[in-house]
């Protein structure tokens, strides 16, 4: 059979909870929320886990099994169920899922045995060729899985129609499994948890065998979720670990930063549960009477990871079109690299996944313009291929103005124009554009009343990138020419690889703050990072993330206000470069020996850390940045007054080292 992929294959994840009275979520808002992420699957599987604080009167148990061995496995259960006091008082066949039969049992005579006893009835059916899987079980879950779109599982088990205090969902199954049938299609749940993932899990093999070794799971389906489901589980119900704990836990923090005795012990003594790899997690657990949503990025943030809030929901999604699709004046932001979203349905909020400050001066509520009067291009219910045909044939109509409404994650947008060497064209977007907006672009000056997702003018060559929002992940990577003007925030990894040649010099502008890793590998280009809203609040903050300017070889970062040196380049913070001379003069080695092991350490003779001063800018870069800047403010409605201020403060500014000297911030080691 060949199976024609129509979609990119990649994850789309969603977790979504009530907030103290609102009212229950509604299947149909999941569903046409997850929806818009259909490209992240294959139709080879996809599924939801709907939680209640108001339990059902029995335990229930989800079981699919193979078609001809349904009757044995029945058997097989029901055995297990009464030699261990429990008694199954009803059996619902939910449906069939191909040659998959779902059923579920109620069970009365439940104790605290049922996790060891659900364990030893997989780890049998495992043994017996995988004729069937108990994939869920608990008071207060309910899953629903299948092979298919999001949209088709929904249908098969009248997911519109059901109502919830939380919910998580997912467009497919995971990478690392064969997803012909159920058993391998996500949410991965037990005990009243339930887990979705994007990713990969480098750790998967560690995790796994201490699980065997540790509470007895060997009959593990292969996949990232359901380990990470048995570890949270193990970790907070068993252990009894807070959830918060369990959460740090997981996302498996550098040691360097730690200074807390405790957290680091138990990061030691539970380092076979600790996630390594490139992940994004949205899990739900019923505990203690509550209702926890909790959403995690692995500490270098690999995967994207967008949080709203709208007064009445809190929401977690691979993108925020999914978002936007069922409310679209959420206030967003994202999980810093590393960081982790709490909220409980009694608690409120417990970590909203970066600093608080943050969040208020950086995030604050954004409404834009959706709508405008005139001829413009509807963009609601069409793919990118009809938007940017309906572009381009305007264009060649001699449109030099094009307006698109109601965008909503629509990908790959002005990617056709670069063939057709365009200028003085203008495309106004409308809403929340997809991944890879204007990527090559060459010529055409695209302006986004919104947000923007991943991937913005990927290799792009000249024209101008205009964002009134945010920007995410990966902007500009391999950026070469022309400007791109970001009046809020951008993410991780921005101005990667970033070069220039001849006369072009890119120029990128951010007027919030940026995360880790900004200008990785730059070789050319200008980037500056203004932090408008925490001057205009009067808050001293550092307007960037860690790793800043790592492995770069040319161009210059210039950032407001002063940044610590430990978070330019990638090297050892000035603490353990200390403590490595200080143990080094302890043990009696000469200063020759010690400073050879500093080269070493620092890399020196490679590519050099970037060097960092903090100073009012230079006469020479006020004549070239000036230009630029007022170009922002006209473009953005920012008053130029303000743009003279912040011209005239002192920045830090981050060029790349010299090869085989040590760089600023190390002199006193020399």
């Amino acid at each position: 059979m060949v199976i024609v992929n129509y979609y990119p294959s990649s994850c789309g994840i969603l977790g979504i909870i009530r907030a103290g009275n609102a009212p229950g979520i509604r299947g149909s808002d999941v569903v046409e929320a997850i929806s818009a992420v259909k490209y992240r699957g294959v139709g080879l599987g996809a599924g939801y886990a709907a939680m209640r604080i108001n339990g059902h009167d029995k335990y229930r148990v989800g079981l699919f099994t193979i078609n001809e061995h349904h009757n044995d496995v029945e058997n097989l259960i029901t055995e297990h169920l009464s030699s261990n006091g429990a008694k199954v008082v009803n059996v619902k066949v939910r449906g069939k899922v191909g040659k998959v039969i779902d059923t579920e049992y109620e069970l009365e005579g439940v104790d605290g045995n049922i996790d060891h006893l659900m364990h030893e009835i997989n780890n049998r059916l495992w043994e017996l060729g995988g004729i069937g899987r108990v994939y869920y079980w608990g008071r207060h879950i309910t899953v629903f899985k299948g092979i298919g779109h999001p949209d088709e599982v929904a249908k098969l088990y009248g997911v519109n129609d059901y109502e919830a205090d939380a919910w998580v969902a997912h467009t497919r199954f995971p990478t690392n499994s064969p997803g012909h049938l159920p058993y391998w299609s996500h949410p991965f749940a037990l005990n009243d948890t339930a887990i979705v993932h994007n990713g990969e899990l480098s750790s998967y093999g560690v995790n796994a065998v201490h699980l065997g070794v540790t509470i007895g799971v060997r009959g593990l389906v292969g996949t990232d979720s359901e380990a990470v489901a048995y570890i949270f589980n193990y970790l907070v119900k068993v252990i009894g670990l807070d959830i918060e704990t369990a959460v740090k836990v997981l996302v498996n923090p550098s040691l360097r930063g730690i200074t807390d005795p405790w957290l680091i012990r138990l990061l030691n003594e539970y380092r076979w549960a600790r996630l390594d790899g490139p992940f994004t997690i949205i899990m739900m657990m019923h505990h203690m009477n509550d209702i926890y949503l909790i959403a995690l990025a692995d500490r270098f943030k690999l995967r994207p990871v967008v949080i709203g809030y709208d007064g009445q929901y809190y929401y977690a999604a691979s993108e925020e079109a999914e978002i936007r699709a069922i409310s679209p004046n959420a206030r967003v932001w994202t999980l810093e690299p590393g960081g982790y979203l709490i909220v409980s349905l009694k608690r409120g909020v417990v970590s909203w996944g970066r600093p608080k400050e943050q969040l208020d001066v950086f995030f604050p509520p954004r409404l834009f313009p959706r709508q405008v009067n005139g001829d413009v291009i509807n963009a609601e219910g069409l793919g990118y291929r009809e938007i940017n045909e309906e572009i381009l044939r305007r264009i060649m109509n001699g449109s030099r103005l094009v307006r698109v409404i109601n965008v909503n994650g629509q990908r790959f947008i002005g990617v056709n124009l670069p063939r057709y060497k365009l200028k003085d064209v203008r495309v106004e977007i409308y809403g929340t554009p997809g991944n890879a907006l204007a990527n090559l672009n060459n010529g055409v000056e695209f302006v986004v009343y919104g947000n923007a997702q991943d991937d913005v003018a990927d290799t792009m060559h000249d024209g101008k990138v205009i964002i009134h929002g945010d920007a995410r992940d990966v902007l500009g990577q391999a950026f070469q020419g022309g400007k791109i003007f970001v009046r809020g925030n951008a993410g991780n990894r921005v101005g990667v690889q970033m070069r220039e040649y001849s006369n072009r010099r890119p120029y990128l502008i951010i007027g919030g703050r940026v995360d880790d890793y900004l200008g990785e590998y730059m070789a050319g280009g200008v980037i500056v990072v203004l932090g408008i809203d925490a001057y205009r609040a009067g808050k001293d903050v550092e307007l960037t993330g860690n790793y800043v300017g790592s492995g770069m070889v040319g161009g210059r970062i210039f950032i407001r206000g002063k940044v610590d040196y430990s978070k330019v380049g990638l090297a050892p913070s000035k603490h353990e470069v200390k403590v490595l001379v200080e143990a080094l003069r302890e043990e009696g080695y000469p200063e020759d020996t010690i400073n050879e092991w500093l080269n070493r350490v620092l890399q020196v003779s490679h590519v050099p850390r970037p060097m960092a001063n903090y100073r009012e800018l230079t006469e020479d870069e006020v004549r070239e940045l000036k230009p630029v800047l007022m170009d922002y403010a006209r473009e953005l409605n920012i008053d130029e007054n303000l743009i003279d201020d912040l011209i005239g403060e002192k920045y830090t500014i981050i060029k790349p080292g010299i090869k085989g000297v040590l760089t600023q911030g190390y002199k006193g080691f020399e």
